[in-house]
């Protein structure tokens, strides 16, 4: 994304835009750059959605990187790179990757964690719709702190779902995010699956509970990543222009 568009939107708007593909390494440089740069207070924010080339395994901020069979993703041509948000392991092939970069303040996805995301998610559950598919928001789990224990013990992002995250009809994870956050700024990334999930392959421990038919399947189509990519846009631009 340019310096100029960035700096062309008002100041409470967050510019949106879809992205080549791009290296792991390069695609979290992007998205560090806009959170230092909201957290300073120099922009509002952005929105970025975009894919990865070649295909990547992203760790979550605390992730420890002996969960990645690291010989299997060298053989196979898959980087690994850590992202600054928490959560767990994503493959970013046949997925559709987001960032939201705004203020905690910001009142379209501000808010505290859990309502920050809830938030966002909404946004994504109508992108999705408006291409047929129904997403719903997991509940709310009565012992937050133990839900997020037993996920830690698995190295899979898509193997247990999270408060607020995205599920298909029938109760699988369909997208997986996560957040960080810096002063006054919030990143959020998200990986909307196109196809089932495949990091197992490249994990080590428990990491094979992960069950999705991904959009595609959902869908029973061939959904190209453009058309995945301009829904989720079209929604994210909707709500910031408020139409």
């Amino acid at each position: 994304m340019s310096e100029a568009r960035l700096h062309s939107a008002p100041p409470s708007v967050l510019p949106v835009s879809v992205d080549a593909p791009a290296p792991g390494a390069e695609n979290m440089r992007r998205d560090v750059e806009l959170l230092d740069r909201c957290a300073r207070g120099e922009i509002a924010g952005a929105v970025r959605i975009y894919g990865f080339s070649p295909p990547c395994i992203s760790l979550g901020r605390m992730q420890a990187v002996d969960d990645v069979d690291l010989e299997a993703c060298a053989r196979d041509g898959v980087e690994v790179v850590r992202r600054p948000s928490g959560g767990r392991a994503v493959l970013h092939d046949q997925e559709v990757t987001y960032a939201v970069v705004c203020a905690a303040s910001d009142p379209r996805f501000g808010g505290r964690v859990l309502e920050s995301c809830a938030r966002i998610h909404a946004t994504v559950a109508r992108g999705l719709a408006d291409i047929g598919v129904r997403a719903v928001p997991k509940a709310h789990p009565r012992d937050v702190r133990a839900a997020a224990r037993g996920a830690a013990v698995v190295a899979d992002c898509f193997a247990v779902p999270a408060a607020h995250e995205l599920l298909d009809v029938r109760d699988r994870k369909l997208v997986g995010s996560a957040q960080a956050r810096r002063g006054r700024g919030l990143l959020q990334h998200g990986s909307v699956l196109l196809e089932p999930p495949r990091a197992a392959r490249y994990l080590r421990g428990l990491t094979s509970h992960a069950q999705s038919g991904g959009v595609r399947q959902l869908l029973g189509r061939d959904v190209s990543w453009e058309e995945l990519a301009g829904a989720l846009e079209a929604r994210f631009r909707a709500m910031e222009t408020g139409a």
